[in-house]
């Protein structure tokens, strides 16, 4: 696991810690993870890590880059307004771990995305909720299958839009 501190939340350690009038959706499993992330009204309480592999290709206006060579500033596609639109990288971070475990999720198109089950998808699930026959944004899931991380550090960003969503 690891305790990362998200730009809208504080860690918590229980499910009651995150629980709250502004929070009704917060209540989940803390199975998957020791410590999690209190986030705010758009999304729910995340247990464990909630990142990706550094090799992990993210859609930019420029072709696709690898999320850790992305920095605050950069471009990035998100869903705003109901369309994909290039927005700035607000935040973006690493965090370090030890013990992780992610879904490797192969998709139709020969893609394979290593991240972490407490992830959510641009539709509010969570890439551990991923099982082969599901689609991921239209495209077909071959297989997700919890493996070992084989890296020191998972990474993450913040787009400035309206879903926070990226491409991946």
């Amino acid at each position: 696991y690891c305790a990362l501190v998200a730009p809208t939340g504080e860690i918590c350690a229980s499910d009651a810690e995150c629980t709250d009038s502004a929070r009704p959706h917060c209540n989940r499993d803390s199975t998957i993870g020791a410590t999690g992330i209190c986030t705010d009204t758009t999304t729910v309480c995340a247990w464990g890590v909630r990142c990706a592999s550094p090799d992990t290709l993210i859609a930019t206006p420029s072709g696709e880059r690898r999320i850790a060579d992305l920095a605050e500033g950069d471009l990035v596609y998100s869903a705003e307004n109901g369309m994909l639109t290039p927005v700035p990288i607000t935040m973006v971070w690493s965090t370090p771990v030890l013990d992780h475990r992610v879904v490797r999720v192969t998709l139709a198109t020969g893609r394979v995305l290593e991240i972490s089950p407490g992830h959510p998808t641009a539709d509010g699930r969570f890439f551990g909720d991923l099982r082969a026959g599901d689609t991921l944004d239209g495209i077909g899931v071959v297989s997700a299958e919890l493996v070992p991380y084989g890296h020191g550090f998972t990474y993450d960003i913040l787009p400035a839009s309206e879903t926070g969503t990226y491409v991946a």
